[in-house]
Order: structure tokens, then C-alpha cells, then sequence
């Protein structure tokens, strides 16, 4: 029998789906005040939501579901004009409703519910109509209608899908068995393989045993009874090892044509069962569209398509915050002010599109806004500014590549860092995860046009193509998807960069670093032959070159096996993160292979093998550590504040001086060279504003990054903190320690 946690977990993702049908109907809402079938789907939502809560006792959400539920019925009986006050009151519910749904509330629960409920009467109540009249009148004494389109069908004649709700884990364990039957379906091939080999030997055999019984029997030498028996006996033992070879072989290749039919199809319904439709993810945004817009007074139309393409649950869940890091950029920096749009002769409403749709057995999702596009030269001077690339190698760089640079550690074109975005990690973070789900990236801009970001995925990450080398006597795998490609290269052509590795391939420069000492694996060979190829390492290698967007590295290997499709089986959980590696696979001969982590692997490869340090010309081995501290000043007037700041600035190695306030802050610089300078903006004396105004007025000072981080949160103390030169600006209610180290890192490495 299943428990009642149980049925509350089904209760807690139904009534999910209802909270998401109410978010997006609202914002569709606002556009179509007058769309009577939504507004009557939005008030079913809302009374199921009702009887679902009050069937599970939980009074809380069944007192807010229902004042909604009276909204909509005031909307339908056209008492109730719909606004934006009344949308954003149902939003504030629906926040809270699925705050109680998390188990977050817990003594203020009933306070907050209250402020829920209070907040919904008193939308009701602001209108004309409705001042003397209480919000309970609101009832339907029937189920409304079910509306298509505004106009009203029966339930009869709508076609019925049943469904039923599978935990996630019981999908994912018979994904798992699935995985080992096609393991031994691959080790019914080989065995098959194997018996066909046998067979051929028995043949062999067999013929050279006639040859031999021949050639005895016409020597009159040995004309001897025992051997005659002997040969007899061996010809009739080769018989019967014949037969049962051919009578196994046949049995095994009977069962493989039932079964594999079977097995595959088996494997794609499973596969399917954990397909679900981009809606599941995409519901969310245009609610997170519609908030941040607001917040940044700008007006945004998002448009989605191809909602109901599927795509694996854990792709899915794993591109989300992608995702939203894209369509916040978007918003923040992709998307005008409406009176900047108006002079650009553009409409006052910007537009983004989101779609989702099948190609070439991959899954691509889209990203576009018709805003003001991405600055090239921009991203070049930052670009150089943060010495990520040199001037030499960024003036033999197509446009493209130039424009991947907006998704490295640290480079953020924003001059100002906000809560919403330009923090230099959000697109960085949406190229790792995008990677590290075997997927690409792509990015298109136009000035003053807009920008397009094209993400290409796996419809699964449980099945996927791999390159099957030997290294070190041991078997790896690698994802296929980001092998550029595959060479062998005469160790005369490697040279050497700087005491590290290096081939030319075409016009490119690529490092190059034997995978064994990546991975830092034992020095182990197989057999003899191993150990002679290893000998004729200083002839040619084989090289395998991978790529993650801009970035390129080559690994040498002793061995390329093959290609082949294979079944990831995941590490488990108490293992931790485990460096270089995301799965394994089991071969045929049940040997267990790891199937590394590109990202990883270029990312560790900055240690690439090394050749004796280099001499100066006095014969002394060159020093390269490079003391490289960088020194920061905190302005505030709040000694907690000032302590904390400093001793997290201190324990990341930065060295921190302190002023009381904007005055002594520019005693402070006048005597002090500094790299960063970390203020607050409501001081005595000279306040934050004041402070980085005057430093920016200064030819030797205006150079020097400022943050600002203050409590004052409006958009107009953000917007003046720009204005008065101030790089970044971090609101303390929002202030946490990686946040702080992320910005600086971005301004000053």
C-alpha cells in the first residue's frame, strides 16, 4: 500500500502544475484582458487547486486558492475588471502557496498566509463596484464550462489520455537494467564471435587431422592398430565438438533474433518514458520575463514555440538555469529602454523568442531578442583589459570566435554589476553546463539588431557515440561529440611553446599533453607489443584533439581502438564529484571503462608537460613564481561590516586597508596605490556616490574599479551608481561571500 507521504508528493507536483497554469495565465492575461475561456480556465485551476488542498487538510492553501478562485468568478460575472494590481496580488499568492508546498513556513507560516489572503481582499475590494460588497459572495454553485478558444465544448467529446505518476527513480532503475541487457546483448554478439572462431578452428583441424591420417595410412611404418584407434578416436571427438559448436552457435543466434528485436524496443520505450515536453521547463519564464521587466521598466513580449518537443528529464533539468541565465541577459542587456527603442525607431515592446525543435537527432533550443545586439570592439577592449587574450592572437580572430569570448571566467561587457545580471559567470556557467551535458553553444549578433544564442543537445545522455581508446594499457572512452578530430603526428612536428607542448594543425596552434599523465594514470603496459610501440613513441604519435568552443587542446594516446554507441552508467553519489570523469560504460568482455569529462580534462590540462626549466644567461634557473597581491580598500562606516569584508578578502589572499569613510577613503588613496576599492554609500561626511564621483574626476584615480555595496535597493540608486562611474554594485540584503569574490575576480583577476 502506498504511504500518505506518498499521495502528498503526488498532491505537492498536481497542484505544481496548477501554481504554473495560474503563472502564465496571468501574464497571458494582461495582454488578453478580455479572453474569456482563459480567464475560466484560470478559475478552474484554482478551484481544483481548492478541493486538492482541502482533501489533504491543507487549510492554508485551500483559504488562498479560494480567494482566487473569487477573483476569477468576479472577472466571469464582470464585477471585477482585471488589472495589473489585481495580477500581481494572485502572483504574491501563488508565491506563497508554493512556499508552504517547499515546507519553508514554518512558526510565521499563518502571518504570511494571512498577508496572502489580505492582499487578494484587498484587490477585490479597490473596485468601485465591490466597496460595500464582501468577497465571499463569489460562488459557483456548478463546475463553469470548459472553454476552447472562447467558445464553450463539452467534456464529452474531449478526447481522454490517462496518466499515471511514476517516481522518477523507479524510471531511472528500469533505465539501469535496461542498460545491462543491452550490455549482454553486446556479449551475446561477442560470444557469437567467439564460436565462430572455434568453429574455424575446428575445421582446421579437422582437415590438417585428415591430412595427417593419410599420409599414416599409406606408410607401410605405421600400419600400428593403436594408432589407427588413436586417429579414429580423435577424428570422432572432433566431430562431436563440431556438432556442439554448430548446435551452440545456433542456439545463440536463435535467441539473438528474438531477443534483439525485444531488447531495442524495449530500450526506446524506456527512453521515451523519461521524454518529457520543453512545457515543463519553459512555463516558468514568461512569469520570470514578466518580473524582471518590470523591475528594469521595460516592456517585453516572450514568445515560445515548440513547447511540446521532448527531450530527456535530466538534459532538461540540467539546462534550465542555463536557460535563465540566457533570458536574463536578454532582458538586462539585450533588450532597450522603451524610450531608447522609440528613438531606434523600434517598437516600444521588446521581443524575445524561445523555441525547441528536432534536428539531425539532436534537440536545438533558441534563444533571440530584437535588442541592441552585442558590441564586438567591446568585448575586445575588455577582453584585453583582463589580459584573457593577447593583442596578437585576438587580431587573428574571426568575429565569431571573438564573440564565444563572452563566455569566458570573468568577461562581462556590463559596466555595471546588478542582482539580475553582468556579474561576468552567468554565460560562463551556461557554457559548462551545456558542455558537461555534451552539448554546444552558439551565438549570433547584429548590432542594434539583436542577438541569437543556439544551444544543440542530446535527446539523452544515457546512450551516446564514443571514441574507444588505449592508453597506458588501459581502455578509455570519449565522447565523440567533442573530438574535433583524430591524427597521427611525427614527433619531429611537436614543438615546444614556452616549455609546453604544442603541433600546428592547418593555421591553428594546439596544445598538446599525454593523456596518461593528465589523468595520472600508473605507467602499466599489457604485453610485449605494447611496450614496443611505446618504443616508437619517437616516431609518430597518436594524437586526438578535443574541443569545447573556443578552446582546443590536443592528448597524445597510445591507442585508437574504435567508435561505438554505449550505455553511461552515472557514478554513484557517495563517490562525490569525481575529477576528469562523468560515467562508465561495460564492454562485451565485461571489462568496466571510464568515460572522461571534456570539460574537466581541458580544463586540468593547463599543466601540460613540461621540459627542463629554462636557464638565464648567467646559468641560473629562472624564478617564475610571480608575487602578484592585489590590494583592496574598504570604505564603510560600520565596523562589522568593514571586519567582515576584510577578513574575507584577507583569507583570499588580498591585501585589505580600511577607511571610516568617503574622506578618509580619498586620504586613503592619495598616500596608497590601489587595485579595487570596496565602499559603502551612506557615510558621514562624503558618502559612496560622492566618494567614487570624485575619484572618476581624477586622471590618476579614475582607472580604479569601485563597488559599491549598500542596502539601498531602488532602481534609480542602481542606475546613479552608474552614472557616477561606480563598476559594480551588490545590494546587502542580496550580499553573500562568493558573491563579492565573483566581482572582484571579474574586475581585477
Amino acid at each position: 500500500m502506498p504511504k500518505e507521504q506518498d499521495f502528498i508528493e503526488l498532491f505537492k507536483v498536481e497542484a505544481e502544475g496548477y501554481l504554473t497554469k495560474l503563472d502564465n495565465g496571468l501574464v497571458e492575461l494582461e495582454n488578453q484582458p478580455d479572453n474569456d475561456g482563459l480567464i475560466t480556465e484560470l478559475n478552474r485551476a484554482a478551484h481544483t487547486l481548492k478541493g486538492s488542498s482541502r482533501m489533504f487538510n491543507f487549510l492554508e492553501i485551500q483559504e488562498i486558492s479560494h480567494r482566487i478562485e473569487n477573483i476569477f468568478v468576479g472577472i466571469i460575472q464582470k464585477k471585477i475588471t482585471f488589472s495589473s494590481l489585481i495580477a500581481d496580488s494572485i502572483f504574491n499568492a501563488v508565491d506563497v502557496i508554493r512556499k508552504i508546498l517547499k515546507g519553508i513556513l514554518t512558526e510565521e507560516k499563518s502571518g504570511v498566509v494571512s498577508a496572502a489572503c489580505r492582499k487578494l481582499d484587498e484587490s477585490l475590494l479597490s473596485q468601485p463596484s465591490l466597496k460595500k460588497e464582501s468577497a465571499e459572495n463569489f460562488t459557483y454553485d456548478v463546475e463553469p464550462p470548459i472553454h476552447r478558444d472562447g467558445s464553450v465544448t463539452s467534456k464529452e467529446h474531449e478526447p481522454i489520455q490517462e496518466y499515471v505518476q511514476v517516481p522518477l527513480n523507479r524510471i531511472n532503475n528500469l533505465f539501469n537494467l535496461v542498460g545491462m541487457l543491452m550490455i549482454n546483448k553486446t556479449g551475446n554478439s561477442a560470444k557469437l564471435d567467439q564460436i565462430k572462431k572455434l568453429l574455424k578452428i575446428v575445421k582446421e583441424t579437422e582437415t590438417e587431422l585428415s591430412f595427417i591420417s593419410d599420409k599414416i595410412k599409406k606408410d607401410t611404418l605405421f600400419q600400428n592398430r593403436d594408432v589407427k584407434n588413436t586417429l579414429g578416436k580423435c577424428d570422432a571427438n572432433i566431430e562431436k565438438l563440431k556438432e556442439i559448436s554448430t548446435l551452440l552457435h545456433n542456439n545463440i543466434s536463435s535467441e539473438a533474433f528474438c531477443l534483439d528485436p525485444i531488447i531495442d524496443e524495449l530500450q526506446n520505450n524506456i527512453k521515451q518514458i523519461r521524454m518529457i515536453p520543453c512545457s515543463t521547463t519553459f512555463e516558468g519564464f514568461p512569469r520570470m520575463i514578466r518580473d524582471i521587466a518590470a523591475q528594469e521598466n521595460k516592456l517585453i513580449d516572450l514568445k515560445i514555440s515548440g513547447k511540446e518537443t521532448e527531450l530527456d528529464k535530466n538534459i532538461l533539468d540540467g539546462i534550465k538555469a542555463s536557460l535563465m541565465h540566457i533570458l536574463r541577459n536578454c532582458v538586462d542587456h539585450g533588450i532597450e529602454a522603451p524610450d531608447v527603442r522609440k528613438n531606434l525607431n523600434k517598437p516600444k515592446t521588446g521581443t524575445i523568442y524561445l523555441e525547441a525543435f528536432h534536428d539531425a537527432g539532436n534537440i536545438v533550443i533558441t534563444i533571440e531578442d530584437d535588442g541592441k545586439g552585442i558590441d564586438i570592439n567591446e568585448i575586445k577592449t575588455v577582453a584585453l583589459n583582463k589580459k584573457l587574450v593577447s593583442e596578437k592572437d585576438l587580431s587573428q580572430m574571426p568575429d565569431e570566435s571573438i564573440l564565444n569570448l563572452v563566455m569566458m571566467d570573468g568577461l562581462s561587457t556590463s559596466p555595471i554589476i546588478t542582482d539580475i545580471s553582468g556579474r561576468g559567470v552567468g554565460l560562463n556557467v551556461a557554457k559548462h553546463d551545456i558542455s558537461n551535458l555534451n552539448g554546444q553553444i552558439f551565438i549570433k549578433t547584429e548590432k542594434n539588431k539583436g542577438t541569437k544564442f543556439t544551444i544543440i543537445l542530446p535527446r539523452t545522455l544515457a546512450i551516446i557515440h564514443v571514441l574507444l581508446i588505449k592508453e597506458y594499457g588501459k581502455f578509455l572512452a570519449i565522447p565523440t561529440a567533442s573530438v574535433s578530430e583524430s591524427l597521427k603526428v611525427d614527433v619531429k612536428n611537436i614543438s615546444t611553446i614556452e616549455g609546453k607542448m604544442a603541433i600546428q594543425v592547418r593555421d591553428q596552434i594546439i596544445p598538446v599533453v599525454r593523456l596518461g599523465k593528465a589523468l595520472s594514470l600508473p605507467l602499466e603496459t599489457d604485453n610485449e607489443q605494447d611496450r614496443k610501440g611505446r618504443q616508437k613513441i619517437n616516431e609518430s604519435v597518436f594524437v586526438i584533439i578535443i574541443s569545447s568552443l573556443n578552446k582546443k587542446v590536443g592528448f597524445i594516446v597510445d591507442k585508437i581502438v574504435n567508435e561505438k554507441e554505449v550505455f553511461v552508467k552515472s557514478i554513484s553519489k557517495h563517490h562525490g564529484n569525481v575529477k576528469n570523469i562523468i560515467g562508465a560504460t561495460i564492454l562485451s568482455s565485461g571489462e568496466v571503462v571510464i568515460i572522461l569529462d571534456v570539460i574537466d580534462l581541458i580544463k586540468h590540462s593547463k599543466t601540460f608537460e613540461r621540459y627542463p626549466a629554462a636557464v638565464t644567461q648567467e646559468g641560473q634557473p629562472q624564478n617564475n613564481k610571480i608575487t602578484n597581491q592585489k590590494r583592496i580598500l574598504i570604505v564603510d562606516d560600520s565596523l562589522s561590516t568593514r571586519e567582515l569584508e576584510k577578513n574575507i578578502l584577507k583569507a583570499h589572499d588580498y591585501i585589505v586597508d580600511i577607511a571610516v569613510d568617503g574622506l578618509d577613503g580619498l586620504d586613503k588613496v592619495a598616500q596608497t596605490k590601489y587595485d579595487l576599492i570596496i565602499s559603502d554609500v551612506q557615510m558621514p561626511r562624503l558618502d559612496g556616490f560622492d566618494l567614487c564621483s570624485t575619484l572618476k574626476k581624477n586622471e590618476e584615480y579614475k582607472d580604479i574599479p569601485v563597488v559599491l555595496v549598500t542596502s539601498m535597493n531602488k532602481e534609480e540608486d542602481k542606475r546613479h551608481g552608474f552614472e557616477v562611474g561606480a563598476q559594480a554594485y551588490i545590494v546587502k540584503t542580496a550580499f553573500n561571500q562568493t558573491n563579492l569574490l565573483d566581482t572582484i575576480e571579474r574586475l581585477i583577476g
